[in-house]
């Protein structure tokens, strides 16, 4: 399903959601995909994972954000795996704290992107 359509990256877990809706319109159910919310992923080492905005959409949308950045080192899940090495940053919506966009470089990125 995901490679058929010409919508946003050829993902496993975009066409999981896209199949799901297919589904649900058949079902005779509203059936919609939220590509906003679909992490993508390029597969390296480090892998690379982000969803939402990037800082270069929100400012040409004159969308106000705030930056919050956590090194791999500082986060416990990271120590549970003896993953160490890597960067998570978070684009917020200064008055909400609404996630706008999250970035991260790091091992098995999009595991934390997906969550």
């Amino acid at each position: 399903i995901g490679d058929v359509i010409d919508t946003g990256p050829m993902l496993a877990h975009k066409a999981e959601d896209e199949g799901i809706a297919v589904a649900e319109i058949i079902a005779g159910q509203a059936g919609h995909v939220n590509y906003e919310v679909i992490p993508a992923v390029i597969y390296t080492s480090p892998e690379v994972a982000m969803v939402g905005k990037t800082e270069e959409e929100l400012t040409k949308a004159c969308i106000p954000y705030e930056i919050g950045i956590a090194h791999f080192k500082e986060i416990t899940r990271t120590h549970i795996m003896a993953e160490k090495d890597g960067i998570l940053k978070l684009l917020f919506d200064p008055e909400t704290l609404k996630i706008l966009g999250v970035h991260i470089i790091g091992p098995r990125a999009l595991e934390f992107s997906d969550t």
